[in-house]
């Protein structure tokens, strides 16, 4: 039985379809050919998904954005700090 499941994955890769899978495997419901497709279908959004955030990652440029800013940068302040007038 796992042979025919080894099996069953590797025709949803193959983009089997879910009639085709009934017929080659011998079943009579579509009950594990629907599941075995669905995994397939989850695998592949997955990595499409991966596939997609690597080229979005790719093509920012980080030009400006790896900058660390200088400590006390700002000029230097004299005299008494302003109030505020209420």
């Amino acid at each position: 039985m796992v042979c025919a499941r080894a099996r069953a994955e590797v025709a949803t890769y193959a983009d089997c379809t879910k009639s085709r899978m009934i017929a080659t495997f011998g079943r009579t419901a579509p009950k594990m050919p629907v599941h075995y497709i669905a995994q397939a279908n989850r695998v592949r959004l997955g990595i499409s998904g991966m596939e997609k955030i690597a080229t979005f990652d790719r093509g920012q440029s980080l030009d400006g954005r790896l900058a660390v800013p200088q400590a006390n940068s700002a000029p230097e302040r004299r005299g008494p700090i302003p109030r505020k007038k209420s």
